[in-house]
C-alpha cells in the first residue's frame, strides 16, 4: 500500500508542477502578446502622424519654392522706387502747371494783359 501512496503523491506533485509550467508559460506568453500589441499601436500611431509631418512639409517646401528670392525683392524694391520717382516728378509737373495757371488767370483778372 505504500508504493500506491508514493506513486500518488509524485502523480500530484508531477500534476502541480507541470500546471504552475503550464501557467507561467501562459503568463509569459500574455505578456510579451499584449508588450507586442502595445508596440504595434505605437508604431501605427507614429506611422500616421509621420504621414501628417510628411504632407505638411511637402506644403511648405512648394510655398518656399514659390516665394520670391532675394533677386525678385530687389527687381520689386528698383520698381518701387521707378514708381516713386515719376510720382514725384509729376507732381512737381502738376505744381508748376498750377502755379502757372495761376499766373495766368492773375494777369486776366488784374487786367494786366
Amino acid at each position: 500500500m505504500m508504493d500506491y501512496e508514493v506513486a500518488k503523491f509524485w502523480l500530484q506533485f508531477l500534476n502541480f508542477a507541470v500546471t504552475l509550467c503550464v501557467g507561467l508559460y501562459v503568463w509569459s506568453s500574455n505578456r510579451h502578446r499584449v508588450t507586442n500589441e502595445r508596440i504595434g499601436d505605437l508604431e501605427k500611431g507614429i506611422d500616421v502622424r509621420l504621414d501628417a509631418h510628411d504632407s505638411r512639409l511637402a506644403t511648405l517646401e512648394g510655398q518656399v519654392k514659390a516665394a520670391p528670392t532675394h533677386a525678385d525683392l530687389a527687381q520689386i524694391h528698383e520698381k518701387i522706387n521707378t514708381v516713386a520717382q515719376c510720382s514725384s516728378r509729376m507732381e512737381g509737373e502738376m505744381k508748376s502747371q498750377t502755379d502757372l495757371l495761376r499766373l495766368v488767370l492773375n494777369k486776366m483778372t488784374r487786367g494786366d494783359a
